[in-house]
């Protein structure tokens, strides 16, 4: 039986891929204004697609779970959402400052919710998830004076 990615190790490699993204994103540009480096136009464009595939793959698979099981923080979620937005907004934009600009935006959004599903599921390690508190709570409450059901 397989065992699952755990969450921390799939929170590391989320900020290592993006991490990577973000000193792609840089670099790139930069070594194609070399001449000598202009062939590798064809592969920088591959890799994009990659990196992109590699960061919602790693999401998906990360994030969600630390949502659902650990700290229900819709934060992560949305800059996760974000950052992938900005990242296919880079793959259409063609101007030299915002192709770069919304790279660096969309891998920096990735990697940090990376950096805050970690911090928030670490944070909830010693308690019960936000649902199992909910329902315990529920339980010692009781039904409320005055209420009917």
């Amino acid at each position: 039986m397989k065992r699952p990615i755990s969450l921390a190790f799939g929170d590391r490699a989320g900020v290592i891929v993006a991490t990577l993204c973000f000193v792609h994103c840089v670099a790139g540009p930069a070594l194609i204004a070399f001449g000598s480096f202009s062939s590798l136009i064809g592969f920088s464009e591959r890799t994009e697609t990659l990196f992109m595939l590699a960061s919602a793959m790693i999401g998906a698979a990360v994030l969600f779970p630390g949502y659902r099981r650990r700290h229900r923080r819709r934060s992560c979620l949305a800059m996760f959402g974000s950052g992938l937005v900005a990242l296919l907004a880079h793959r259409y934009a063609h101007s030299g400052l915002a192709e770069i600009a919304t790279a660096m935006v969309g891998a920096s959004l990735i990697a940090g919710a990376h950096i805050l599903n970690r911090r928030y599921s670490r944070r909830c390690d010693c308690c019960e998830t936000a649902l199992e508190i909910h329902a315990v709570d529920a339980v010692h409450e009781g039904p409320k004076p005055g209420i009917t059901r």
